[in-house]
């Protein structure tokens, strides 16, 4: 399903997924040879994959044949010929590469700036996929487990129960949080502006804000330092504006360099103090990358729910949409609405 949908988005003739088995260096995939599915395995390091899945770097070749780290085998055994190749990381909430995503030969060109910046959003979909399924596989091993020894060791009943707790919340989390910056997910963060629209419009009280966040010229930050810098940069500055908000506060990653944040119970002017404060804070801290110490400034776009907008949460959105825009070409580096 991953693979299927991945060939259809990116536009590509195929993909493969390919996981990292860190006992014994290698990684491996399962793919089709004609009606079999055979199981493939190389070293670490070796071939694009295997570059991919030890540097933690994407790798983007216009021309498979020129490149050294191409391994033409599979071309010669199946009659593919292999053009461009996109190979992007999958990382964990730790930061950890746990394998790879690879696309061959888009359909209308090279693969570009905006194609390896999708791969790597789908890539932490799949990598959180994948986690919830070893949770899912862990939890119920756990349960059988319990159920067989319930009756014989009683004793230890209590701390079995604590484990299946730690997993369940442990689920939780992956299930509604970006696996890179540890803010809420999209799908999270549209339940609850929902929720929380649909609560004004029925019982009224203090309006809340929405605030879009933009990260100001974040592709020169990939394009000159990397894309591992611009994973350092995405997590600090989620760490820094989780910080600094209430636990009432719903902050998401939107999507790529995008921030979205759910203020209740903030009117208009409580939510441009905020605005402004948390944009100066960003511009003034430096995000450390091995040697590196980078800055950014961030573009917001801010609306406040009113009562002529009813339950219509994607109106809200809009506005505030349109308030980021006008803020990106105002200049950049400031709060508009």
């Amino acid at each position: 399903m991953i693979i299927e949908e991945t060939t259809a988005v990116m536009d590509a003739d195929r993909s493969s997924l390919f996981l990292i088995d860190g006992e014994k260096g290698e990684m491996w995939a399962k793919i089709a040879q004609g009606v079999e599915v055979v199981e493939i395995r190389f070293p670490l390091g070796k071939g694009i994959a295997g570059t991919v899945g030890k540097t933690g770097e994407v790798i983007n070749i216009p021309d498979a044949y020129a490149d050294s780290r191409f391994n033409p085998e599979f071309d010669k055994k199946t009659g593919f010929r292999t053009r461009s190749i996109l190979c992007v990381p999958m990382k964990n909430m730790s930061g950890g590469t746990i394998g790879a995503i690879q696309v061959l030969n888009k359909k209308d060109g090279l693969f570009g700036a905006d194609d390896e910046a999708l791969l790597t959003a789908l890539a932490s979909q799949a990598t959180v996929a994948i986690e919830n399924a070893d949770l899912t596989t862990r939890l119920r091993e756990l349960n059988l487990s319990l159920e067989q020894k319930v009756r014989e060791r009683t004793a230890q009943l209590t701390d079995a129960n604590d484990q299946l707790k730690d997993l369940n919340r442990e689920l939780e989390t992956i299930a509604i949080t970006d696996g890179l910056t540890r803010a809420y997910n999209r799908r999270y963060f549209m339940e609850r502006l929902k929720q929380e629209v649909k609560r004004l419009s029925r019982y009224g009280g203090t309006p809340m804000s929405l605030f879009m966040i933009d990260i100001d010229h974040f592709k020169k930050v990939n394009d000159t330092y990397g894309h591992q810098a611009g994973d350092a940069v995405l997590a600090g500055l989620s760490e820094l504006v989780r910080s600094k908000l209430r636990d009432t506060d719903i902050f998401a990653r939107y999507g790529g360099e995008e921030f979205a944040l759910i203020a209740p119970e903030t009117d208009h002017a409580g939510a441009l103090v905020l605005a402004d404060r948390l944009r100066s804070m960003i511009g003034q801290t430096a995000f450390d990358h091995s040697s590196r110490s980078l800055k950014v400034t961030v573009s917001m776009g801010l609306a406040t729910w009113t009562t002529e907008l009813k339950d219509d949460f994607e109106k809200l959105i809009g506005l505030a949409d349109a308030a980021l825009y006008k803020a990106k070409e105002s200049g950049r580096n400031r709060v508009c609405w």
